[in-house]
């Protein structure tokens, strides 16, 4: 494998800094940013930043204190409530130019989990990074063993996908909607997106645990926050099952070495996934304490815990 430092590729994905490493250097970053609570909970959901705040035309359910920063969601007593009120307020926002992603009917919603673990209320995909809640995927690396090794099927995003169009991807990612299960959606996602058959993958897809990151812009780069966890699996597929794909997301696949995935993560083709590759890197022993000398600071960096705190 060409020379690969693990730890400088996962150092431009988790970019929201850390308390515990410089306290007052975190203060000051997070200043920019406001805390989304609702009424009656104890503690945050998310980050807002402030340029958002200042932004929109904010609905009367919201209240505003901009000396503690802080986002409140108020009047409002269940869940349907809430989740109705975060619908209009998206709605409004992409009415307004200030919500850059359409809000196609249909849509799956997005769970918005307190610290508690209470499902509050539901939300379109558009405003997960705009809020900064913890968001929950399933993501898919799958290989065949070929005469020269592993050989991983990577997909190219179509041009017309937002985010990240044309750039290089898992096997197959989706978001978790509320109340899916990762195998399930896994499976259904595979046969979309890669015409692989749902019972192929519920028979062979193997778990292997979580990695979870968080980062401080959203998705068409600005500032923002996305806390992510993904599900992650690995697939060994059989020669016959050749991904290809089956609606309009993927561009194609293409069967790729390990030297030329990680080429391919050193020049920055992939988007935030490249915490998915280094995981199955170092699950297969292809990163090690040899030839990775910060290894325990990536290890612990592709598993963050998402402590949403005021300071």
């Amino acid at each position: 494998m060409p020379p690969f430092n693990s730890l400088e590729l996962i150092k431009k994905v988790d970019t929201w800094p850390y308390y515990q490493h410089d306290p007052d250097e975190y203060r000051v970053f997070v200043g920019n940013y406001y805390y989304f609570i609702i009424e009656g909970c104890k503690a945050p959901l998310g980050y807002t930043h402030a340029s958002f705040i200042e932004a929109m035309n904010w609905p009367p359910d919201w209240r505003i204190d901009h000396e503690k920063r802080l986002l409140v969601l108020s009047g409002t007593s269940n869940f349907n409530e809430r989740t109705k009120v975060m619908q209009a307020t998206l709605r409004q926002g992409y009415k307004d130019g200030k919500v850059q992603c359409l809000l196609k009917g249909g849509r799956e919603p997005i769970p918005v989990i307190s610290s508690a673990g209470e499902h509050m209320l539901d939300m379109d995909l558009c405003g997960v990074d705009i809020f900064g809640i913890v968001t929950f995927g399933v993501h898919l690396t799958a290989y065949v063993r070929t005469e020269e090794g592993l050989k991983y099927w990577v997909p190219r995003r179509a041009m017309t996908k937002t985010p990240y169009p044309g750039m290089l991807d898992n096997t197959v990612a989706t978001n978790l909607a509320s109340g899916q299960k990762p195998l399930e959606k896994l499976a259904q996602r595979a046969l979309e997106e890669a015409s692989i058959p749902e019972a192929y993958t519920q028979r062979h897809a193997k778990a292997c645990g979580t990695v979870s990151y968080q980062m401080s812009r959203t998705n068409d780069g600005k500032p923002g926050c996305q806390h992510h966890v993904q599900y992650v699996y690995e697939m060994e597929l059989a020669p016959e099952i050749i991904p290809t794909p089956f609606n309009s997301e993927v561009e194609g696949f293409r069967l790729m070495s390990l030297e030329e995935v990680a080429e391919a993560l050193i020049r920055g083709e992939f988007n935030f996934r490249a915490m998915t590759w280094i995981a199955h890197f170092i699950r297969h022993g292809i990163v090690n304490a040899e030839n990775e000398t910060g290894l325990a600071e990536v290890c612990a960096r592709l598993h963050r815990k998402h402590d949403i705190f005021m300071v």
